[in-house]
Order: C-alpha cells, then sequence, then structure tokens
C-alpha cells in the first residue's frame, strides 16, 4: 500500500503503527518531526477502506496535509480528501459536504471545534462511508500540562462514540512518557499500542550560550543572540520570550544586514501570512518569532534554531528544536541563557492559577443556574474574565460533573444529576490547580537544568523522553570542551517505576552518579541526589 500511495515502503516505526491499526488496535506514535507522521494514516486509511477521520490544530496544517494527498492514486482510482473548517466559503464547504454524502471520501481533514458543531457530526455519520479510523494529530495538546493545551481535543471522546467508537490513531512528535499518558487517557484509548521511535535528531548540534552578566538583560540576550545567527548559517528561527523582545531582535538583526522579520500573535492575521511566505520563499535570512511560529512550519532547509531565553519546558524546547536540519544535513540548535529571564515563563504559568475566590464565583454561579446555562451568561453571573470561567468549565466537564455542547461563544454548560455541594467542587478544583502549579514549575526546572547542564546535553534531552543516550555524543558543547577529569557516564533508565517516601509513584527518567531525576505526577519533575535510592527514600517499584 505505501509503494503504491508513495511509491517508497515505509520505515519500521511506520510500519509497526501501521500494522497495529490494521489491526483494529488503538495507536499512539510517537516520532521525530520529518519522520513521516502523516503516512501512517494515509497508509492505514487505505488499507483498512472507509473515511479516514483527521483532527488537525491548524488550518495551515490541514491544507498541507490535503496537498500530500491531492492527485494520489491507488490502484486504479484517485484519493479522495477535503477539509472542513472556519476559514471555507460557503459554496466550498457544501462542496465538501456534498461529497461526503456521497460516499466520494477517503480522508476528511477537520479542525476539532468543527466536532463540537452538531451539524458537522450529523452529516459525518450520515456520510456514505462510515468512519473506520478517527486520526488526532499534534495529539500532544491534549495534555493540560502542555503550554499549548487545546481544551477542544478532550471533547473529542464524545465524537467518538458517535461514531460508533472505531480505532484510534493519536500521532505527535513531542511526549515524554508522563505525556503519552495523558494522551492515552484523554482521548480514552483502550490498550493502546505505543510507537515511540528515535528522538534523536544527530544531524542537530546542541549548545547553550551564557550572557554577559555584566549587561542589563535585555541587550545581553539581544547581543548574544545576533553573535550566534552570524556565527552560523542561515536560513534561521530565533525563539523569543515576549512580543517586545521579537521587534528588538528582528531589528538588531536588520542592522546586522540580515532580512529578518519578527513573527508573534500581536501582528495582524495578514502579516503573520506575509512573513511566513517570505520566509518558505527565501526571502527572509531569519524569522524572530514566539512560540506561535510553530505548529505547521514544514521547512527543510533550517539550519539554525536560537532560543533568546530558556522555554517553558524541554517539551516545547524539543519540538521547536525539530524545526532544524528537517532536510538531513547539519543544522544547529543554540539555546542562550540569561537566568534573569525565567522570570518570563515563570510569570506565564502563573497566569493559569485560579484564585480560591475566582473558582467559587464561577461554581455559585453554576450552582444557582440550575439548568442549562450559555457560558456567555456564565461569564456575566460570575463577573469574573471569560478566560477563567472556560477553564473552569472545561474542568469540570473533564472530571465528568458537566456535559458541554455547541462550540466557541455559543457553548452550553449542562450540570450533570447529582452534582456535588459548590463547596466540595471548589476544592476538588483548588487541589487540581496546585497540582498543575507544581508540574509546570517542574518542567520550568527541568529546562533551566538542562540550560545549565555540564554533562553531555543529548543525553540530558533524551532522557526528558524516557529515551537510553550512552554519551557523549560528540556534537554538543559540553562534549566538545576539553575536561580535567571524565564526566560521570549516564546511566538512563527510561520511565523505571519507582515509589517516594512523601511524593508516591513516579518514573525514574535517568540517572548518574551524582543525581536522578524523577517525574511524580503531583508535583512534577524533581532533581534528586543519588543517595535517595541508597537510604531508601526512593525505592524501584
Amino acid at each position: 500500500m505505501a509503494r503504491a500511495l508513495f511509491g517508497f515502503a515505509l520505515r519500521p516505526s511506520q510500519e509497526q503503527a501501521v500494522r497495529a491499526v490494521e489491526e483494529g488496535r488503538d495507536v499512539l506514535a510517537v516520532l521525530p518531526t520529518g519522520s513521516g507522521k502523516s503516512a501512517i494514516y494515509q497508509v492505514a486509511g487505505m488499507s483498512i477502506g472507509g473515511l479516514t477521520l483527521v483532527v488537525s490544530p491548524l488550518i495551515a496544517l490541514q491544507r498541507d496535509q490535503l496537498r500530500s494527498l491531492s492527485g494520489r492514486r491507488c490502484g486504479d482510482r484517485t484519493v479522495g480528501a477535503a477539509l472542513l473548517n472556519s476559514s471555507q466559503r460557503v459554496h466550498e464547504r457544501r462542496d465538501t459536504l456534498d461529497r461526503l454524502a456521497r460516499g466520494e471520501l477517503d480522508f476528511l481533514l477537520v479542525g476539532p471545534e468543527q466536532l463540537t458543531n452538531s451539524d458537522t457530526r450529523t452529516a459525518i455519520r450520515a456520510s456514505a462511508r462510515a468512519v473506520r479510523l478517527f486520526t488526532v494529530d499534534e495529539a500532544h495538546l491534549v495534555s493540560e500540562w502542555g503550554q499549548d493545551f487545546r481544551p477542544e481535543y478532550l471533547r473529542l471522546v464524545d465524537a467518538l462514540a458517535e461514531f460508533g467508537r472505531p480505532p484510534v490513531l493519536a500521532l505527535t512528535a513531542t511526549a515524554s512518557p508522563p505525556v503519552q499518558a495523558d494522551i492515552t487517557r484523554g482521548l480514552g484509548m483502550r490498550s493502546p499500542q505505543v510507537v515511540v521511535a528515535d528522538f534523536d535528531r544527530p544531524n542537530i548540534s546542541l549548545a547553550t550560550r551564557l550572557t554577559e552578566p555584566s549587561e542589563p538583560e535585555p541587550a545581553a540576550v539581544d547581543d548574544r543572540c545576533v553573535d550566534v545567527v552570524i556565527a552560523h548559517d542561515t536560513p534561521a528561527l530565533v525563539y523569543a520570550l515576549t512580543h517586545a523582545r521579537c521587534e528588538s531582535l528582528a531589528d538588531r538583526l536588520q542592522r546586522d544586514a540580515f532580512r529578518a522579520a519578527a513573527y508573534h500573535g500581536g501582528l495582524s492575521a495578514r502579516t503573520r501570512s506575509d512573513v511566513q511566505d517570505a520566509f518558505f520563499a527565501g526571502q527572509l535570512d531569519v524569522v524572530v518569532a514566539t512560540s506561535a511560529f510553530g505548529l505547521g512550519i514544514d521547512k527543510a532547509d533550517i539550519r539554525a534554531v536560537v532560543h533568546a531565553g530558556v522555554p517553558a519546558s524541554i517539551d516545547d524546547y524539543y519540538q521547536e528544536i525539530g524545526r532544524a536540519g528537517r532536510d538531513g544535513e547539519p543544522a544547529a540548535a543554540v539555546l542562550v541563557h540569561d537566568p534573569r529571564t525565567i522570570r518570563i515563563p515563570r510569570s506565564l504559568a502563573a497566569r493559569t492559577h485560579l484564585g480560591e475566590t475566582v473558582l467559587h464565583s464561577v461554581v455559585d454561579a453554576i450552582e444557582n443556574a440550575g439548568c442549562s446555562i450559555a457560558v456567555a451568561d456564565l461569564v456575566r453571573a460570575a463577573a469574573v474574565p471569560a478566560h477563567a470561567v472556560d477553564r473552569v468549565v472545561n474542568e469540570l466537564a473533564e472530571l465528568g460533573f458537566l456535559v458541554l455542547s455547541g462550540s466557541g461563544r455559543h457553548r452550553v454548560v449542562r450540570p450533570r444529576r447529582h452534582l456535588p455541594g459548590p463547596a466540595d467542587l471548589t476544592d476538588q478544583l483548588v487541589t487540581r490547580d496546585k497540582r498543575r502549579q507544581a508540574v509546570l514549575a517542574s518542567k520550568l526546572d527541568a529546562a533551566r537544568a538542562y540550560a545549565e547542564s555540564t554533562r553531555c546535553r543529548r543525553a540530558e534531552l533524551l532522557a526528558y523522553f524516557g529515551e537510553t543516550y550512552p554519551a557523549p555524543c560528540g556534537n554538543c558543547d559540553n562534549d566538545r570542551v576539553p575536561k580535567e577529569a571524565p564526566a560521570p557516564h549516564p546511566s538512563i533508565i527510561g520511565g523505571t517505576p519507582v515509589r517516594h517516601r512523601l511524593w508516591g509513584e513516579g518514573q525514574l527518567m535517568s540517572r548518574d552518579d551524582h543525581e536522578l531525576l524523577v517525574y511524580f505526577p503531583d508535583v512534577g519533575y524533581k532533581h534528586l541526589t543519588a543517595s535517595t535510592l541508597a537510604s531508601g527514600i526512593l525505592q524501584r517499584c
């Protein structure tokens, strides 16, 4: 089937995932950027027949995937594929729905919000071809611990049930073991086959460059980033932590004769589109962007990815450096580290905190409504910001206390029968909020530890994802710098179950002679001394 569609055979990890789907199993495939995740659902979908529904978070991604399917032939017929998203004109949407009804589609690409629309779900159920495969692209967005968490993804389980519960195929390039568990749980996957390919991108060199501490922070970061860009080939991506830093860095690079532009959420959609098109067309040397410039960026010849400050997590860092060297040629990932910038991701994480007063207000408003209430009305009744109401509503729905219907501004909340009292509900939400804050803080600590590590960066990075890598790699700054004494040889365990006297069960991610990295579901990542094992404070399960 792969040769018929693409003219080449699948890689072993792709083939393993396809075979599991063909056997009717749910599958989570975690494959590095550029390793052909789309080929898995395309081959599996054509192999098992029927309609393959593909949930993808960005319209740009949906269009890219449609382009990859358009015109392909399988045997004596052309593959049928179409989009359903909010950007379509009325006649385009009608054409897709007509083709769906006639059974002409093999693949239907949709955004997650489309599946909250009852008309869309009805049209899919009424299709002449039943949904035989339910594919979720960028599945790490299911994880509530991610910076890009998309609550719409948690409602996909309801759509699955309506479509007869076909096999689920979840695809992502970024998922540590805890996030993998989040994905399989959030999508209600049944005894899933988890296929994890090698996370290593050996063609990408890894390095950290420190700023000059005597300079003011903005100038120190900008100066060092410019030095790094000058030292590497272009095209290059520079990831900054704020809109202002994007603008200042782009301006500095322009003064140094680079064709550079800023890209962030504060710019108009037209401007962002123009910047992206110019970068892809080779008309820009450097784009300085926030994390908004991430998903859907498939430019094969990016030679360097530079981070102007430690990001919120290693998950984010790995996702973003994965934009480099997709053509297989040498590329560089350089993290510019100034300890003063840590306050920025810490502040962003703190914004997700919901105070007990806010939680009480929303829960009381739901209780007082007594029946279904529109989210817009709930915002007015609770007298708190709309984003806070959305967060509380999503969490109560995930806990099973509410049913959500509709989408966007038209969402409606319906409390289930036998709803616990307001005090009990609020206590549960407070507990979840404290857990979230602890995990987010630990993720930032792990990212900072990577930036300040003196050991093999590749081993450190891959250990976070539970993968064994024998140091040294020979392609990171720490392995290229001569040392007076040999560094301890990492012994990376890859997710060994352990139990801590205080924090309970966890996963031992890596270990050397001096330090352990352990993930605990309730408190996140913790760096512990090796003596915790010897003393029995931490025990293998």
